[in-house]
């Protein structure tokens, strides 16, 4: 009863024209980044990224595990080559697909979002989605995306440490140029701390493994 008394008061004081998204992958993942204190989420420390969200899939026999054994490569992580899904209907306002995927030990930091792909979803509200595999974007510029399409593979391009899907939603549609919006995931699957919470509506922070109904 605590955690839903929990996520029910850090939902309070979310915007009125805030969307409802679905979870941009299939499976099990768990969050790395996310919440709205620097201490369990690195991206309330830039404005433009505010309650930004990273996700990894997990797998073996815990479903708690990031890769098979000890990775030596990007391929290694259950993440890889994922299919990264809209979140929300919309329109697709800019893509980058060129970037080269990160071996592990090293970053792209000029091109922190690496592949990428931003979403119009409302007004002064564009989901962007980050460090997709090279060439895998299937969509372009001006294109009307419908939740739960296909938009590509999760990689490990730009600012990443290893292959996970990066979330967040600005007011503007220029990378790092406004305001974080904080992002509401509905109907959504949550294991917190070994607790089964299912379909739910739920704010999401480091630690929780989630996945769609």
């Amino acid at each position: 009863m605590k955690y839903i008394v929990t996520a029910l008061l850090l939902l309070v004081g979310c915007p009125v024209s805030a969307q409802d998204l679905r979870l941009p992958f299939n499976g099990r993942w768990f969050v790395l980044q996310g919440g709205d204190t620097p201490n369990v989420n690195q991206h309330m420390t830039v404005e433009a990224q505010a309650f930004g969200v990273d996700f990894a899939k997990v797998g073996g026999a815990s479903q708690r595990q990031l890769a098979l054994g000890t990775p030596t490569k990007v391929e290694d992580f259950f993440s890889w080559g994922e299919p990264v899904l809209a979140p929300a209907d919309g329109t697709v306002v800019s893509v980058v697909n060129d970037r080269p995927d990160n071996p592990l030990g090293t970053k792209d930091a000029e091109h922190p979002a690496g592949n990428c792909l931003v979403i119009r979803v409302a007004e002064e509200r564009f989901v962007y989605l980050a460090h997709m595999q090279r060439g895998s974007v299937s969509v372009k510029a001006g294109d009307t995306v419908k939740r739960s399409q296909r938009l590509g593979l999760c990689g490990n391009s730009g600012n990443s440490d290893f292959p996970h899907i990066h979330l967040h939603v600005q007011d503007t549609p220029d990378l790092n140029a406004g305001r974080g919006q904080n992002p509401i995931f509905g109907a959504i699957n949550v294991e917190l701390t070994g607790k089964q919470f299912t379909g739910v509506t739920w704010p999401l922070i480091r630690g929780l493994f989630v996945s769609n109904p």
